[in-house]
Protein backbone atom coordinates (compact mmCIF):
# COMPACT_ATOMS: atom_id res chain seq x y z
CA UNK A 1 0.00 0.00 0.00
CA UNK A 2 1.31 3.36 -0.80
CA UNK A 3 2.31 5.35 2.43
CA UNK A 4 0.03 8.19 1.25
CA UNK A 5 -2.97 5.64 1.51
CA UNK A 6 -1.70 4.57 5.21
CA UNK A 7 -3.88 5.33 7.86
CA UNK A 8 -2.23 8.05 10.46
CA UNK A 9 -1.79 6.77 14.08
CA UNK A 10 -2.41 9.13 16.65
CA UNK A 11 0.22 10.80 18.94
CA UNK A 12 -0.68 9.08 21.77
CA UNK A 13 -2.98 6.43 23.00
CA UNK A 14 -5.30 6.37 25.79
CA UNK A 15 -3.39 4.53 28.57
CA UNK A 16 -4.51 1.59 29.58
CA UNK A 17 -4.89 0.98 33.87
CA UNK A 18 -2.17 -2.12 35.13
CA UNK A 19 -3.78 -5.24 35.98
CA UNK A 20 -3.71 -5.81 40.01
CA UNK A 21 -0.63 -7.92 39.93
CA UNK A 22 1.33 -5.62 38.58
CA UNK A 23 0.26 -2.57 40.45
CA UNK A 24 1.00 -4.17 43.53
CA UNK A 25 4.56 -5.63 42.06
CA UNK A 26 4.68 -1.59 41.56
CA UNK A 27 3.99 -0.32 45.26
CA UNK A 28 6.47 -3.33 46.30
CA UNK A 29 9.28 -2.05 44.69
CA UNK A 30 8.44 1.73 45.35
CA UNK A 31 8.35 0.54 49.31
CA UNK A 32 11.83 -1.45 49.35
CA UNK A 33 13.55 1.16 47.75
CA UNK A 34 12.90 3.45 50.90
CA UNK A 35 13.51 0.26 52.97
CA UNK A 36 16.17 -1.44 51.88
CA UNK A 37 18.68 1.58 52.78
CA UNK A 38 17.59 2.25 56.20
CA UNK A 39 18.16 -1.56 56.82
CA UNK A 40 21.69 -1.52 55.63
CA UNK A 41 22.71 1.00 58.33
CA UNK A 42 21.50 -0.78 60.33
CA UNK A 43 23.23 -4.02 59.76
CA UNK A 44 26.46 -1.85 59.29
CA UNK A 45 25.88 0.11 62.45
CA UNK A 46 25.59 -3.44 64.55
CA UNK A 47 28.49 -4.97 62.86
CA UNK A 48 30.71 -1.87 63.93
CA UNK A 49 29.74 -2.11 67.61
CA UNK A 50 30.08 -6.28 67.50
CA UNK A 51 33.74 -5.53 66.21
CA UNK A 52 34.55 -2.55 68.28
CA UNK A 53 33.35 -4.65 71.74
CA UNK A 54 35.72 -7.38 70.33
CA UNK A 55 33.17 -10.00 71.29
CA UNK A 56 34.01 -12.02 68.17
CA UNK A 57 37.09 -12.78 69.06
CA UNK A 58 38.76 -10.33 67.17
CA UNK A 59 37.15 -12.07 63.55
CA UNK A 60 35.30 -9.29 62.26
CA UNK A 61 37.66 -6.64 60.91
CA UNK A 62 35.14 -3.61 60.29
CA UNK A 63 36.46 -0.44 60.89
CA UNK A 64 34.47 2.79 62.53
CA UNK A 65 35.26 4.20 59.22
CA UNK A 66 32.78 1.92 57.36
CA UNK A 67 29.53 3.94 58.96
CA UNK A 68 30.73 6.44 56.55
CA UNK A 69 31.02 10.55 57.56
CA UNK A 70 28.55 10.14 60.39
CA UNK A 71 30.10 10.40 63.42
CA UNK A 72 29.23 8.00 66.60
CA UNK A 73 29.92 8.97 69.68
CA UNK A 74 29.47 6.18 71.90
CA UNK A 75 28.10 2.35 71.05
CA UNK A 76 25.60 0.62 73.41
CA UNK A 77 25.08 -3.18 74.20
CA UNK A 78 22.80 -5.18 76.06
CA UNK A 79 23.80 -7.96 77.76
CA UNK A 80 27.24 -8.39 76.85
CA UNK A 81 29.32 -11.50 77.76
CA UNK A 82 33.30 -11.26 76.95
CA UNK A 83 35.50 -14.32 77.48
CA UNK A 84 39.31 -14.66 78.05
CA UNK A 85 42.18 -16.42 79.83
CA UNK A 86 45.15 -15.59 82.09
CA UNK A 87 48.49 -15.80 82.07
CA UNK A 88 48.49 -19.39 82.90
CA UNK A 89 45.57 -20.12 80.13
CA UNK A 90 42.91 -20.43 83.15
CA UNK A 91 39.54 -18.98 81.68
CA UNK A 92 37.72 -16.20 82.88
CA UNK A 93 34.16 -13.97 81.58
CA UNK A 94 32.63 -10.79 82.01
CA UNK A 95 29.40 -10.15 81.57
CA UNK A 96 26.45 -7.33 82.36
CA UNK A 97 23.32 -6.39 82.14
CA UNK A 98 24.76 -3.26 79.25
CA UNK A 99 27.73 -2.08 78.18
CA UNK A 100 28.82 1.31 76.90
CA UNK A 101 32.39 2.52 74.75
CA UNK A 102 33.32 5.33 76.69
CA UNK A 103 36.16 6.09 74.72
CA UNK A 104 36.72 5.65 70.68
CA UNK A 105 40.59 5.65 71.33
CA UNK A 106 40.73 3.01 73.51
CA UNK A 107 39.03 -0.10 74.37
CA UNK A 108 37.77 1.42 77.63
CA UNK A 109 34.20 -0.44 78.03
CA UNK A 110 31.75 1.07 81.16
CA UNK A 111 29.49 -1.43 82.60
CA UNK A 112 26.09 -1.92 83.92
CA UNK A 113 25.98 -4.34 86.80
CA UNK A 114 28.72 -6.32 85.57
CA UNK A 115 29.38 -9.71 86.85
CA UNK A 116 33.44 -11.53 86.55
CA UNK A 117 32.82 -15.30 86.75
CA UNK A 118 36.53 -17.20 87.14
CA UNK A 119 37.67 -20.87 87.13
CA UNK A 120 40.19 -21.84 89.51
CA UNK A 121 42.67 -24.39 89.02
CA UNK A 122 40.75 -27.65 90.87
CA UNK A 123 37.91 -26.22 88.59
CA UNK A 124 36.30 -24.41 91.67
CA UNK A 125 34.95 -20.98 90.90
CA UNK A 126 34.69 -17.22 91.90
CA UNK A 127 32.56 -14.95 91.08
CA UNK A 128 32.36 -11.29 91.11
CA UNK A 129 29.91 -8.70 90.83
CA UNK A 130 28.79 -4.95 91.09
CA UNK A 131 26.60 -2.37 90.71
CA UNK A 132 28.83 -0.71 87.85
CA UNK A 133 32.28 -0.78 86.49
CA UNK A 134 34.95 -0.16 83.61
CA UNK A 135 36.39 -3.07 81.53
CA UNK A 136 39.87 -3.13 79.37
CA UNK A 137 39.71 -6.19 77.56
CA UNK A 138 42.65 -5.89 75.56
CA UNK A 139 44.87 -5.33 79.48
CA UNK A 140 42.27 -7.75 80.99
CA UNK A 141 41.56 -5.32 83.84
CA UNK A 142 38.17 -4.76 85.54
CA UNK A 143 37.60 -1.87 88.05
CA UNK A 144 34.49 -2.45 90.00
CA UNK A 145 32.41 0.08 91.47
CA UNK A 146 29.68 0.55 94.35
CA UNK A 147 28.81 -2.41 96.48
CA UNK A 148 30.93 -5.49 95.44
CA UNK A 149 30.40 -9.26 96.11
CA UNK A 150 32.22 -12.05 95.64
CA UNK A 151 30.83 -15.28 95.95
CA UNK A 152 33.20 -18.23 96.47
CA UNK A 153 32.59 -22.10 95.05
CA UNK A 154 33.54 -23.13 98.69
CA UNK A 155 30.44 -21.19 99.99
CA UNK A 156 32.22 -18.27 100.92
CA UNK A 157 30.14 -14.59 100.53
CA UNK A 158 32.12 -11.50 100.86
CA UNK A 159 30.42 -7.97 100.86
CA UNK A 160 32.62 -4.81 100.02
CA UNK A 161 32.92 -1.63 97.82
CA UNK A 162 35.04 -0.73 95.05
CA UNK A 163 37.59 -3.55 94.10
CA UNK A 164 40.36 -3.43 91.18
CA UNK A 165 40.50 -6.77 89.18
CA UNK A 166 43.48 -8.07 87.38
CA UNK A 167 41.89 -10.80 85.51
CA UNK A 168 45.24 -12.04 83.42
CA UNK A 169 46.98 -12.14 86.57
CA UNK A 170 44.34 -13.64 89.05
CA UNK A 171 44.00 -10.63 91.48
CA UNK A 172 41.92 -8.38 92.92
CA UNK A 173 42.03 -6.00 95.87
CA UNK A 174 39.93 -3.99 97.79
CA UNK A 175 40.87 -1.25 100.57
CA UNK A 176 37.03 -0.56 101.91
CA UNK A 177 35.25 -2.14 104.84
CA UNK A 178 35.01 -6.51 104.25
CA UNK A 179 32.03 -7.97 105.79
CA UNK A 180 31.67 -11.87 105.17
CA UNK A 181 30.77 -14.99 106.34
CA UNK A 182 31.56 -18.63 104.85
CA UNK A 183 30.81 -22.86 106.07
CA UNK A 184 33.60 -22.22 109.29
CA UNK A 185 32.86 -18.81 110.35
CA UNK A 186 32.19 -14.80 110.13
CA UNK A 187 34.73 -12.57 109.66
CA UNK A 188 35.58 -8.39 109.01
CA UNK A 189 38.10 -6.48 107.64
CA UNK A 190 39.26 -3.08 106.77
CA UNK A 191 40.42 -4.73 103.60
CA UNK A 192 40.38 -7.34 101.00
CA UNK A 193 43.18 -9.27 98.69
CA UNK A 194 42.33 -12.42 96.40
CA UNK A 195 45.28 -14.27 94.83
CA UNK A 196 45.43 -17.45 93.00
CA UNK A 197 42.33 -16.21 91.06
CA UNK A 198 40.23 -16.37 94.37
CA UNK A 199 42.03 -19.55 96.12
CA UNK A 200 43.82 -17.48 98.64
CA UNK A 201 41.90 -14.73 100.50
CA UNK A 202 43.84 -12.25 102.44
CA UNK A 203 42.29 -9.58 105.01
CA UNK A 204 43.83 -6.42 105.55
CA UNK A 205 43.85 -3.94 108.58
CA UNK A 206 41.56 -4.61 111.30
CA UNK A 207 40.72 -8.43 110.67
CA UNK A 208 38.02 -10.12 112.89
CA UNK A 209 37.51 -13.87 112.45
CA UNK A 210 34.41 -15.74 114.51
CA UNK A 211 34.74 -19.52 114.04
CA UNK A 212 32.70 -21.81 114.66
CA UNK A 213 33.31 -25.13 117.16
CA UNK A 214 35.94 -27.02 115.47
CA UNK A 215 36.21 -25.13 112.05
CA UNK A 216 38.81 -23.84 109.90
CA UNK A 217 38.95 -21.13 107.83
CA UNK A 218 41.14 -22.61 104.46
CA UNK A 219 42.49 -20.62 102.18
CA UNK A 220 41.60 -17.00 104.35
CA UNK A 221 44.37 -14.88 105.94
CA UNK A 222 44.54 -12.09 107.94
CA UNK A 223 47.43 -9.62 108.00
CA UNK A 224 47.70 -6.26 109.83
Amino acid sequence: MPAADMPMLPHSLPRRPLPPHLLRHSRLVAVMRLILPGLAAVLLAVLALWSRFGLDGGRLLLSMNALGPHRIDSLSMSKPHFNGIDQLKRPFSVSADQATQLDQSTDMIGLTAPQADITLENGAWVALTADRGRYQRQAQLLDLYGAVNVFHDQGYELHTRDMHVDLGAGRAVGHQHVQGQGPAGNLTADGLELSEKGEHILLTGHAHLHLYSGQELNGVVAKP
